[in-house]
């Protein structure tokens, strides 16, 4: 091996010398060349990945973050204005429980660890708005933690305790929600938001939390005025099963037949929780069985001339009626009326919608005389921000790959130049290395008649060894032999 290299370096060297300036110029920048660009792609492919550290963060949190990042040494990138920071694929984990446990990331609010401070010389007053600050926080925090949900503000109104019942004001709350791009939130997820916050504040009921979205919208305005939501969670939670069993169903038809995104449906399911109890009594006169007999029985004279003996007897019959007892409960959750509505996108003709509102009524067990109510709406739909999240999706998607399929180009661009550049190489030197002449055809020919005698001197060789051999081991064999030969020879 080491014979090997020390020969070829000889001859590198050798042809080294043999060429020009110029051409020693060209090699020594092409091999330079290639050995940067080979270890430039090498650094470039062992770069790892970017994935989000933080998102939706204030500057103020940003620059802390930023700032603890540039004293580890540890790389960055940011993105969406300053407000998503992102960090090495592998290393987010370790440095988000870092962050949040030294408390980096300061919260919105302040909860009960106010209470954590001392709190000497502060007054009735103060105590109770931190009471209060601390419990709104608390509520937020909670709030938050439900999926769909980025951030929540939540105001609590807690009156003073009156004198009199009846002049006592009641508690209210307010909550605003941000919500995640494109999520929205059902109503049993706004019935849980108003439930939660009303057991968590004395004397606050539900119907007195209002939940507004960050667009202004009233989402508690059908809670307060349904009276589904007050009655007890075993009826809701029947209810709500029942209308999501009969939405999923419309929906998967609608997808199948329409496509998905194409439809909204939604249920509503009025449901009877009474139960009514019916008892009947009914009587058969046809069948009658004596229930007790009771006879009299009296004996005396009669007072006259003769004094004649008397007799008198009385018997009371009472009889009983088969009598039947019936008792009928009805059944508890029965449903009294369903009512569905649907909005497709524009494009359907009526023939279409007459048929998808049919198949609605078959798969929803529909009743004319119950008050069920199909709908079926046309309406453009707007998905500018599902398709700029899709778009956004995709486009990272792509830029990912094509990232990796350039990255894997080039490194496989860079071995190919490389590989033609040593190609180039060796050429040069079997080029540059000296070539044995071609010799005359008289010299081949000479060679060819010089191999032929010597290969009849290697048989004739042979042939005496092989003699000498024989006469060494039966030397009387030969002898005859001669003598033989030398009396034929004679004659």
């Amino acid at each position: 091996m080491f014979e090997f290299f020390r020969q070829f370096s000889k001859q590198i060297s050798s042809v080294f010398q043999k060429l020009n300036s110029t051409q020693k110029f060209v090699i020594f920048i092409m091999s330079v060349g290639c050995v940067i660009l080979m270890l430039l792609l090498m650094f470039w492919a062992s770069q790892k990945e970017y994935v989000v550290l933080f998102s939706n963060l204030d500057p103020k949190d940003a620059q802390a973050i930023i700032n603890r990042l540039e004293e580890q040494g540890t790389p960055y990138k940011l993105e969406t204005d300053g407000t998503a920071i992102l960090v090495p694929q592998g290393e987010e984990t370790g440095l988000r429980i870092e962050y949040i446990s030294e408390g980096i990331i300061s919260q919105p609010g302040v909860g009960y660890e106010i209470f954590d401070r001392p709190n000497l010389g502060l007054t009735d007053f103060i105590q109770k708005v931190n009471y209060r600050r601390a419990l709104q926080e608390e509520l937020a925090r909670t709030i938050r933690v439900i999926e769909n949900v980025d951030r929540a503000k939540v105001n609590i109104v807690l009156p003073e305790e009156a004198l009199f019942r009846e002049d006592q004001k009641t508690t209210t709350a307010s909550v605003v929600l941000t919500l995640r791009a494109g999520a929205e939130l059902s109503r049993e997820n706004i019935f849980s938001i108003a439930k939660t916050i009303a057991m968590s504040v004395e004397g606050l009921q539900v119907r007195n939390v209002s939940i507004v979205d960050s667009y202004g919208n009233d989402l508690s305005k059908e809670m307060n005025r349904d009276e589904i939501y007050l009655m007890t969670a075993n009826q809701i939670e029947i209810q709500s099963e029942v209308e999501r069993r009969i939405q999923a169903e419309v929906e998967s038809m609608l997808n199948i037949a329409l496509g998905p995104g194409k439809s909204v449906v939604r249920v509503t399911v009025d449901m009877d929780f009474r139960q009514n109890k019916e008892a009947t009594e009914s009587y058969n006169p046809e069948s009658v069985v004596v229930r007790s007999e009771d006879r009299t029985e009296a004996s005396g004279t009669t007072v006259d001339t003769v004094g004649t003996p008397s007799r008198e007897e009385a018997s009371i019959t009472n009889y009983e009626i088969n009598k039947v007892v019936q008792e009928v409960i009805d059944k508890y959750g029965k449903i009294s009326r369903i009512s569905v509505s649907v909005t497709v996108d524009t494009g359907r003709t009526p023939q279409e919608l007459a048929s998808l509102q049919n198949s609605i009524e078959a798969a929803i067990g529909y009743n004319e005389t119950r008050g069920d109510q199909v709908s079926i709406e046309q309406f453009p739909f707007d998905t500018t921000a599902r398709e700029a999240e899709e778009a956004r999706i995709v486009a990272e998607r792509r830029r990912e790959m094509m990232a990796r399929i350039l990255r894997w180009s080039l490194l496989s661009a860079a071995a190919i130049a490389f590989l033609i550049v040593l190609r180039s190489i060796f050429k040069s030197l079997d080029l540059l290395l000296p070539r044995p002449k071609p010799k005359p055809a008289i010299d081949i020919e000479a060679e060819a008649i010089e191999e032929e005698i010597s290969a009849e001197a290697q048989r004739r060789g042979q042939m005496l060894d092989q003699v000498a051999k024989f006469a060494k081991e039966k030397p009387e064999n030969v002898a005859s032999l001669l003598a033989t030969w030398l009396l034929e020879e004679k004659t």
